[in-house]
This record gives C-alpha cells, sequence and structure tokens, in this order.
C-alpha cells in the first residue's frame, strides 16, 4: 500500500449559512483528517471564487450542490470549488502521496475521499453520499498525466475550466437543435465568464449574430472582450430589431428582465435557456404567462452524460478540452481577466461575501491559495 505522509498543517474550513449566504465563518478542526483503509486525504493548494460559486449556494437545496461535502453543522454547508489539491496520505493503491490532482473540493484546507475507478490519469470519488449526484463533479485528474495542464497557467484553468465546460456544452446543445431556428442570440449578465465563454463557444459553431446584456458600468468591459457584436446596457434592450427570430440566453436569473424580453420579442423569441442565476441569491422562477417559449432550464452534467453516450468519455474530452484550449489561449492573448490572487479561507470568506453583494470587477480572476 502507499506509505503514509505527514500532515502538519491546521486544518480548517469555510462554512456558509444556506439560508443567509452572507454569514460564513472559517472553523478550525480539532485534528487533520486521516485515511483509513481505502481512503485518501487531499491537501487543498489552489482554487478560484467566481460568481458561479455563488450560483452552487443559489441552487444548493435545488441541485443537490450543499450533498456533495456535508457537515456536522445543522444550517450550515461548504461551498464547492474547483481547483488543485496534493494528496497528504493514501491508503489506497495507485494514489500516492505528493500527486497533485484537479478537481472539485469543498471551502477547506482538507478533504477526505473514498476513490474508485482508479486508473493511470483518474479517478471517481465513491463515498456513498455522493452516488446518487451528477457524475462529472466526482472524478478528479491527475496534473502530471494532464494535457491540458500547465503549472504555470493553473490559476487560468481553475478559474475558467468548470465555467468552460457549461459553455461549451450549452453551444454544443444549441448548435444541435439548429439554435431552434434563430438568427440573433442575445445573452444576459454579458460580462460574467460563464457568458463570454458560452459567445466563444457559439462563434465555433456559427456566424450568428451575439448581443451581450450588461449593466451600464461593465457595457465599455464587454465591449472589448471582441466575443459580442453589439454590448447594450439593459435599458437599451428596445433598440434591438423585433423581427429577428431570437434565442435569450438567461444567465442573469432576473425574472424582471425575462418577462421584459419575453414580452419585448414576443413571437420572435424562438428559445429561452436558462442557465444561471448571477443577479439572484435564490432560484429564480419564470413569472406565469410569458408570451412566447417557456424557459427551459439548461443543466450541463444531463448534457455531458448524453454527449458520453454519443461520442464516449474520451472523444467528448478531446473535443471540449481542444475547445479549452482555443479559449485560454484567447483569454491570454487578449488580456481579459487579470489575476487577483490571495491567502488563506479568511480571504476567500472576504471575495465571497464581495460576490454576495454583487460588487464584482467582472476583469478580476481571484484564485485563492491555502
Amino acid at each position: 500500500m502507499p506509505e503514509h505522509s505527514s500532515v502538519n498543517s491546521q486544518a480548517a474550513r469555510l462554512l456558509m449559512d444556506r439560508r443567509k449566504f452572507s454569514d460564513m465563518r472559517v472553523e478550525s478542526l480539532d485534528a487533520t483528517p486521516r485515511a483509513a483503509d481505502g481512503e485518501v486525504v487531499f491537501r487543498l493548494s489552489r482554487f478560484a471564487l467566481t460568481v458561479n460559486n455563488v450560483t452552487y449556494a443559489t441552487f444548493g437545496d435545488a441541485l443537490g450542490y450543499w450533498r456533495f461535502f456535508p457537515t456536522d453543522r445543522e444550517g450550515w454547508g461548504q461551498l464547492p470549488v474547483w481547483g488543485y489539491a496534493d494528496v497528504a496520505e493514501s491508503k489506497v493503491d495507485g494514489v500516492e502521496a505528493g500527486q497533485r490532482f484537479y478537481g472539485y473540493w469543498p471551502a477547506a484546507t482538507h478533504v477526505k475521499v473514498q476513490p474508485g475507478k482508479v486508473g493511470e490519469r483518474s479517478f471517481r470519488d465513491e463515498a456513498a453520499h455522493r452516488a446518487e449526484l451528477p457524475e462529472i463533479y466526482n472524478w478528479y485528474q491527475r496534473t502530471d498525466d494532464d494535457p491540458l495542464h500547465d503549472a504555470q497557467t493553473e490559476p487560468l484553468h481553475a478559474i475558467y475550466r468548470p465555467l468552460f465546460i457549461t459553455a461549451f456544452c450549452l453551444a454544443d446543445f444549441l448548435a444541435e437543435n439548429n439554435f431552434f431556428g434563430a438568427e440573433r442570440v442575445v445573452v444576459s449578465s454579458a460580462s460574467s465568464k460563464t457568458a463570454y465563454a458560452t459567445a466563444f463557444c457559439i462563434r465555433q459553431h456559427a456566424g450568428i449574430d451575439m448581443i451581450g446584456l450588461t449593466s451600464s458600468g461593465n457595457r465599455e468591459f464587454v465591449e472589448n472582450l471582441g466575443l459580442y457584436d453589439n454590448a447594450l446596457a439593459y435599458d437599451d434592450l428596445h433598440s434591438l430589431d423585433l423581427g429577428t427570430r431570437t434565442i435569450y440566453i438567461d444567465i442573469a436569473g432576473n425574472p424582471q428582465l425575462q418577462a421584459e424580453v419575453h414580452r419585448f420579442f414576443g413571437a420572435n423569441l424562438v428559445y429561452d435557456c436558462s442557465v444561471g442565476a448571477a443577479q439572484s441569491l435564490v432560484p429564480p422562477s419564470p413569472p406565469r404567462g410569458l408570451p412566447g417559449p417557456q424557459p427551459e432550464f439548461f443543466f450541463a452534467p444531463t448534457w455531458i452524460a448524453k454527449r458520453y453516450a454519443d461520442w464516449g468519455a474520451g472523444e467528448f474530452n478531446r473535443r471540449s478540452g481542444r475547445a479549452s484550449q482555443a479559449f485560454f489561449d484567447y483569454v491570454a492573448d487578449n488580456g481579459l481577466i487579470e489575476l487577483a490572487e490571495r491567502s488563506g479561507l479568511e480571504a476567500a470568506r472576504e471575495v465571497l461575501a464581495e460576490m454576495i453583494r454583487g460588487d464584482t470587477d467582472p476583469a478580476a480572476g481571484h484564485v485563492i491559495e491555502l
């Protein structure tokens, strides 16, 4: 069996009140987790924080995000994050102390998992409480044999890689459906990373007209992304031509805006795709009696499962990996992000509080080092 490694650093976790997300606390643990047979303890090294993490909290009960890393504190949850962790202690063959993995972790210094399906490049957490949760979140990738991994660009990958998978899948879904006959795509919260990654992916499929809706303060940023044909403040929605068949991608999760989009476009709104809740801390509910198509929620793990069946996991990973590398190159070449790297769980709490208040600079890429 793999040798034990020493785990000397103080263990801690960031807890969030599941009813009032702005209430957070960093809690030191009495002891660092230890691995029993069949278990591995990871020490988190680096993870990103984006508005997508707040969306995990927003949909935490509805979509099971709080269930991935349960706590012993009633009403408090551990927010999932994406990033990198190192094996601190292992009692599983094929997973060795010191190896580095990319994946889905709790906002904490340490986490214990139960690896199964251990291969040369990955494993799946087989913990019983995760068995019914979406498969895509349970896989962990070794970085020393990962063609997408580059130590110098780890922060970019931590920030964009999970968002990009949603963008890739959404664009693939729309292309599979011939964009529902639309000639134009309107995206709300266009300054968000998920939104402009989606715009990038859609452009790989079609030359369809891309319109980004954003706040007046973020309009210049959206214009400078180079991914939308036009950037409009929300108040300027009515300047668009009514005679063009339109898809609405709702990343804002703002029911009032959604209702306005439906009323304005009417019969020429051919599809409404709900993706996120960038402007809401509760799962948005579409207003009743909307004219036009019924809003449809897009859940990337469901589409991934379909493409795994259609293409096989290897082909899906090849296609999405090639597309993500092109996107990362675009981000780097055009200077779309300014890395904001900070240390410790207290810093993570401060960044999340800023995001919950809606004060996030769209150009900032927040990375927490532990």
